[in-house]
């Protein structure tokens, strides 16, 4: 699209808005016809090679400019687009990810570099200092959202929007979240200009625990990193345990229509009870989600060597023979990673009282190895949570 005789006036009248009620500079030279951008001089801007819009898309972000909404301190709505910042490294981004458009029935959405409507609240709300280094446009890294119906949820958008941000962290291994104005990210070296689009029936439903698996990516620390994976073994176990529970106790109840209703049977339901009781305790959450949640043959090769062997060893396989050992056999794998877990987590919150160790706990030196096991068996996790009916489905 390009400045026209139908649209020039339409274009200028959008401009002195900006200008009028958005601190932005008024352009040095006119808009002139045939032109396909458009100059925005937002004020302390050090890029302003790049703020540059499309005509097209100039015209889209200014369609309501009167009813413009911040959300936040994160977001901002006009019209039928939304521009949510986000907090990423920038490098990192830049070489691993490709550019992204995820597309529903309600959603386009992608992520853009100078996102307009972010850049003019900053400018409109003074949001900027170039002696601080900290820039109108520029700064910023945004999702950006069309919407395609007139509805509207703040909290359905969120779900969505962090579902996107999810699927980049875990496909492509870089931390990213929902942001805030005033950010600073340094733009160096080549860019991945790659277009992948992402269909809904690739993303996984939202659930809170994304959160905690974002924030533990962004981490360094590899014992803090580990406690806020082990936090999502944590959410989901109880739910794990009660699904278990209750199917076990509706086959028992099935049975009614064919065994007697004796004290047996009662004493076999009282035993359920207990069973559900003792899943909840603290040292039998990871084996509760590993038993339901988790196939261990193919996450075993993710452990750290040393684990591994310890392993093969106290329940008798060789490692390369993994994906032939019997059930029994597996049962007792998952009861020794699951203690792993549960020992190292507890090395780890308790390392300045007085600990005893148990032998379980993961070496350190080994932790960041065993971190790449739990992010992949977190991924299960969301996987497996996904697939669930709406009664046990983690939100």
């Amino acid at each position: 699209m390009k400045v026209t005789t139908e649209n020039i006036e339409l274009i200028n009248k959008r401009l002195e808005y900006l200008y009028d009620n958005f601190n932005i500079n008024p352009l040095s030279e006119e808009v002139k016809i045939g032109d396909e951008d458009i100059f925005i001089d937002f004020p302390d801007e050090w890029d302003e090679d790049n703020c540059y819009y499309s005509v097209g898309d100039f015209l889209l972000y200014t369609e309501d400019m009167n009813n413009i909404q911040v959300i936040d301190n994160h977001s901002v709505i006009a019209g039928n687009i939304r521009q949510t910042i986000i907090s990423v490294d920038e490098y990192y981004y830049d070489h691993l990810v490709p550019d992204l458009i995820f597309e529903t029935d309600k959603y386009f959405l992608r992520i853009v570099k100078y996102p307009f409507l972010i850049g003019i609240i900053a400018s409109r709300d003074g949001i900027y200092n170039e002696n601080f280094g900290a820039y109108t446009c520029s700064d910023y890294k945004a999702i950006e959202i069309i919407y395609k119906t007139e509805e509207r949820c703040e909290e359905y958008d969120i779900e969505f929007i962090k579902t996107c941000l999810y699927h980049i962290a875990s496909k492509y291994g870089v931390p990213i979240s929902i942001g805030e104005f005033r950010s600073w990210n340094d733009i160096t070296d080549e860019e991945n200009d790659y277009v992948i689009t992402v269909s809904s029936s690739e993303l996984i439903p939202y659930c809170r625990a994304m959160d905690y698996y974002i924030q533990g990516l962004s981490i360094e620390k590899e014992d803090i990193k580990y406690l806020h994976l082990y936090k999502i073994i944590e959410y989901f176990s109880p739910t794990v345990s009660k699904k278990t529970s209750y199917e076990q106790l509706n086959k028992r109840l099935d049975a009614l229509q064919v065994v007697e209703r004796d004290s047996e049977y009662l004493e076999s339901i009282f035993k359920l009870t207990k069973q559900y009781e003792v899943s909840l305790k603290d040292k039998e959450l990871a084996n509760a989600v590993l038993n339901e949640c988790i196939d261990i043959v193919s996450l075993f090769q993710f452990l750290p060597d040393k684990i591994q062997r310890t392993i093969s060893k106290s329940c008798h396989f060789e490692v390369k023979k993994i994906t032939t050992l019997s059930p029994t056999t597996i049962e007792a794998v998952k009861r020794e990673v699951a203690d792993i877990l549960y020992a190292t987590r507890n090395s780890i919150v308790h390392a300045k009282s007085n600990y005893i160790l148990t032998g379980k706990e993961c070496p350190e030196e080994d932790l960041g190895q065993l971190n790449e096991f739990m992010i992949n068996l977190c991924e299960c996790l969301f996987i497996w949570n996904g697939r669930q009916s709406k009664e046990y489905q983690l939100k």
